[in-house]
């Protein structure tokens, strides 16, 4: 089957890929549960990683705070061609007679024991982990975050992964690890995910990696799931304009709670298709709205330390983000009050345009949201905001 194989990596670089590998099932073996290819394919015998870069010039408007959807429409440009590249590789093994299946971009996990509502799940195991899958294949190693490093391109990837019954000869491992424990990740993440002084060790394809210490998976999706932007100084925020009462629960217990109050709440999770039960769906839908409200973690992590350094000053000095009555996000150029909403969480606007009823039906024609949180958030504030009724 090897003479195959260039033929392989040819389609994924073809289709946009920056790097493209294959790993054994053996190594897939030598790595976390995760990384056991057996649930989604049990006949694999080979993954075949590959990687996509993200627009660097998109993620230096992002941390500027110029611009909030063009973010989401790259992460979305991104994974649509993840996906047309899974396509390619899945018909040219099934072509030479191999089961071939492609594993879903993100947001989807394997079911939790006992938990039959998605939006009460708190494990978060991934159906494949295609970091794992991608350090077996030697495209990167883990860095301090815990995300995929490749060099020249730091973490400022996304990952696509093909499982396939052929038997393909493995690239080799890479040796060094291209992070150089910088730990700015561990300062710009809004929750205090990761610990920037502990760590702990994960060995994937038999190679010990060491990562700082994480605090439970809900706590990152209190973030990322855009429900809490605010930095931990006060000053700054992702792109979102959520909070919720800090300092947030330490115990696993206490934060899995608190995911849960707010997984129920958001109108995202009760569309009848969302990235939980159709990635790929939302992923080509033109109407869905990609929201990137954080990532900072991976965001900010370029090869050169000189850039990560300058992302990180740019981002924290982006102020606070706010909604405003026209539905977008934007940098507060005012002073900010908090709103209490029926949706577990409070949201962030400029105090002179809520009180001078700037939210109220009609002022702002059109305003709709880009996120279904945005939506009713917006309906609620026109009934609140202005003098006192």
């Amino acid at each position: 089957m090897s003479e195959h194989e260039p033929g392989l990596k040819s389609i994924a670089r073809e289709g946009g890929a920056l790097a493209v590998g294959i790993a054994s099932r053996e190594r897939l073996l030598q790595s976390p549960p995760s990384a056991n290819p057996d649930y989604l394919l049990p006949s694999a015998q080979s993954v075949v990683s590959f990687a996509v870069a993200i627009d660097r010039g998109v993620l230096r408007s992002s941390f500027r705070r110029e611009t909030w959807l063009e973010h989401g429409d790259e992460l979305k440009r991104v994974q649509q061609r993840l996906y047309a590249i899974g396509d390619r590789l899945i018909a040219a093994l099934s072509e030479l007679g191999f089961d071939a299946v492609a594993v879903n971009g993100n947001c989807t996990y394997r079911p939790q024991e006992g938990v039959s509502d998605p939006a009460l799940m708190t494990e978060f195991v991934p159906d494949f982990s295609h970091r794992y899958g991608a350090v077996a294949a030697g495209l990167g190693r883990l860095g301090w975050s815990g995300n995929l490093l490749i060099p020249e391109y730091g973490a400022t990837t996304i990952l696509g992964t093909v499982l396939t019954s052929a038997e393909l000869s493995p690239d080799s491992l890479m040796e060094t690890n291209p992070c150089d424990r910088c730990k700015l990740c561990t300062s710009v993440c809004p929750v205090g995910m990761m610990n920037p002084r502990e760590s702990v060790e994960v060995v994937v394809a038999g190679i010990p990696e060491t990562i700082g210490k994480k605090q439970p998976d809900s706590r990152c999706w209190v973030s990322c799931g855009d429900y809490h932007g605010l930095g931990p100084d006060g000053k700054w925020s992702n792109w979102s304009p959520y909070r919720v009462e800090t300092p947030l629960p330490e115990d696993k217990g206490g934060i899995e709670t608190l995911l849960n109050k707010l997984r129920k709440a958001d109108p995202q999770e009760h569309q009848d298709v969302n990235p939980f039960n159709d990635h790929r769906a939302v992923s080509f839908d033109p109407d869905w709205p990609f929201n990137s409200a954080c990532g900072n973690c991976a965001n900010v992590c370029w090869d050169r330390r000189e850039d990560r350094v300058e992302n990180r000053r740019l981002l924290v000095n982006s102020g606070q983000v706010v909604l405003r009555p026209d539905g977008t996000r934007q940098s507060a150029s005012g002073e900010i009050v908090e709103i209490d909403t029926p949706y577990e969480v409070k949201v962030a606007v400029l105090r002179d345009e809520y009180e001078r009823g700037a939210f109220e039906p009609g002022a702002s024609p059109g305003a709709v949201g880009h996120t279904w949180l945005d939506a009713g958030v917006l309906e609620f504030l026109a009934t609140q905001s202005g003098p006192a009724k």
